[in-house]
């Protein structure tokens, strides 16, 4: 796949996964509330849960754990858990990402974050990752109709950026995020370090395994240009 990004007016940003690695908030959370249940949830199953919405998350999880599953105790514990992780340990903003929000800025390009996840535990997550108030415009799932991988996240983000969609990137680590990207019209970017089966790079028009390589790939363009 080649690592080519068309022209383009704005960039939207998924949250988990890819703006601030809170993937591992959330499964340390899941594992230790199903663990009261006397289930130990592995990494591989834990790992399909991420990108996609809560009632596919919920759905998931009653499958697995079966006639034990008791929803509400287990969303609570999650809960809990996961608000002890984030107050005590904070979570950490993914590789590259500040250095690619600086090009960005340098050169005057806007960008959203747009995410399936609700606005307070946006908010958290932002703050307890050092970025409040960096990203101008957010999109929740709280805010739209449906989530991914429904377009209506992205759509909103656009409309919020004033830029069509079709001369948006939106970068992703999920397939859902992908389908959603494409569903809007965009153009779907994957960015994941690790690797990705055929069927999810297929949802994607190009892959890089960091923000970083997405920042590089812009200076080196914007030094081309420079020359030129």
């Amino acid at each position: 796949m080649s690592r080519q990004l068309p022209e383009f007016r704005a960039v939207i940003f998924d949250m988990d996964g890819l703006v601030l690695d809170t993937e591992p908030t959330y499964a340390s959370a899941w594992r230790q509330a199903s663990a009261e249940f006397g289930l130990m949830l592995d990494d591989e199953f834990l790992h399909s849960l991420f990108g996609r919405h809560a009632d596919d998350v919920e759905a998931a999880l009653e499958d697995r754990m079966g006639g034990s599953f008791d929803r509400d105790r287990f969303f609570d514990l999650a809960a809990r858990y996961w608000w002890e992780h984030l107050q005590t340990r904070g979570v950490a903003p993914m590789p590259g990402l500040l250095e690619l929000l600086t090009v960005l800025d340098s050169n005057h390009i806007p960008y959203a974050l747009a995410t399936n996840s609700d606005a307070p535990y946006a908010r958290a997550c932002l703050c307890r990752g050092g970025l409040e108030g960096r990203f101008p415009v957010t999109v929740t799932r709280d805010q739209v109709a449906v989530g991914k991988p429904e377009p209506d996240l992205f759509l909103e983000a656009a409309r919020r950026l004033e830029v069509f969609p079709e001369h948006c990137l939106v970068l992703e680590d999920s397939p859902t995020g992908l389908i959603a990207a494409r569903r809007a019209g965009a153009f779907p970017v994957l960015v994941l370090a690790r690797s990705a089966p055929e069927s999810v790079k297929a949802l994607a028009e190009t892959a890089f395994r960091s923000l970083a390589e997405v920042a590089a790939l812009l200076r080196e363009r914007n030094r081309v240009a420079a020359m030129s």
